[in-house]
């Protein structure tokens, strides 16, 4: 497996400098108020290394996470913003700069984020004004999925799970297929990977959504592991291995393709809403004018309850806002190319169907 940009550019000796500084208060939100998430704790682990690294890059081959200085901050935020890093990444990044120099008593060491870069620039967007939906980035999701099927079929699962149901990536690696079918076949239940251990449920109605779940039941069925990920694999390297495989070999990034991972969840946001408001999503227009708000509002509910999102505002970053201006609306119509193998699953009303994870 590759070697992080830190594994390739920092001696060990500053690495476990790194832990020895950042380890004992990762857990801790910030404050100290509450407790992070294993995600959070991994994201910002990896971030701090790779922060140190990039330094390195620049000339600034600090050793330890003690000696950053204000320099130090605003060369990387100037790098990462000529290196195109968008906005919200941006402000995420200086919060986690500005949380390890309050851990080390540094606070008067991070400004505000405009007085590095201009306002403009780091002005973010909570509503979607062009659409990340793969189908209208002239990918078809399908299509991409049959590629990676050839290269791997796990991969050309969970591929299948993210645009049929919406799932984030890790909860496309995580799920147990055999378990997450319940309802009598009504309902996927979401539990493994959601943001925050928030459970929730996705209805199974179209014969694609059928289609793409027992797909993943046959799969998981031939191995001894519940769960999607590779046997054998942490959940580190079965992401890595994902993310890795979609964007080198199936060149699913923002770089080559124009659209990322994430694009397919926005996908199946926008055919949600169109679903159950009768009219397509803001982003792609033909609602303004024609759909009464509250329809909207009832809709975007259903959706953010299906994305896993607490909030509806939330779906405004998928698809628009209420308010959106028009857009000419280009249906787009797919079915698999390639046959699956017999169905697998358990018969209706057996016990993987009857309840949640065993």
């Amino acid at each position: 497996m590759a070697k992080s940009l830190a594994e390739q550019l920092l001696p060990k000796s500053v690495i476990d400098c790194i832990h020895r500084t950042i380890d004992p208060r990762l857990k801790y939100r910030a404050g100290g108020k509450g407790l992070c998430s294993a995600k959070m704790q991994s994201e910002r682990r990896q971030f701090y290394k790779l922060m140190v690294a990039q330094l390195w890059q620049l000339g600034y081959r600090i050793r330890k996470l003690e000696n950053l200085s204000s320099k130090h901050v605003e060369a990387l935020m100037t790098y990462w913003h000529q290196d195109g890093v968008v906005a919200n990444t941006l402000h995420t990044r200086l919060s986690m700069i500005r949380d390890l120099c309050g851990w080390m008593g540094k606070a008067n060491v991070i400004k505000d984020i405009t007085d590095y870069l201009p306002a403009e620039a780091v002005r973010r967007e909570t509503v979607a004004t062009e659409s990340k939906a793969w189908d209208d980035n002239g990918v078809d999701p399908l299509e991409i999925i049959e590629r990676a099927y050839q290269i791997d079929e796990r991969l050309a699962v969970m591929l299948s799970l993210q645009h049929h149901f919406g799932l984030r990536v890790k909860e496309s690696i995580e799920i147990r297929p055999l378990d997450a079918v319940i309802e009598n076949g009504r309902l996927l239940e979401v539990r493994e990977g959601t943001k925050g251990g928030r459970l929730r449920w996705v209805r199974i109605e179209s014969p694609e959504q059928r289609e793409a779940i027992n797909w993943a039941r046959q799969v998981v069925a031939r191995g001894n592991p519940k769960r999607l990920r590779w046997p054998g694999l942490t959940w580190n390297q079965a992401h890595n291995r994902f993310y890795d495989w979609a964007r080198r070999r199936l060149g699913v990034s923002g770089k080559d393709l124009g659209v990322t991972a994430h694009g397919l969840r926005h996908g199946f946001a926008q055919r949600s809403y169109e679903k159950e408001s009768g009219f397509p999503s803001p982003i792609k227009g033909g609602a303004l004018g024609k759909i009464d708000r509250e329809t909207h509002r009832m809709a975007s509910a259903t959706v953010s309850n299906a994305l896993g999102h607490g909030r509806v505002d939330v779906t405004a970053s998928y698809y628009g806002s209420y308010g959106h201006a028009l857009r000419e609306t280009k249906p787009v119509s797919m079915t698999y190319k390639f046959q699956l193998g017999p169905q697998q699953q358990p018969e209706s009303g057996s016990a993987s169907e009857s309840g949640g994870e065993s």
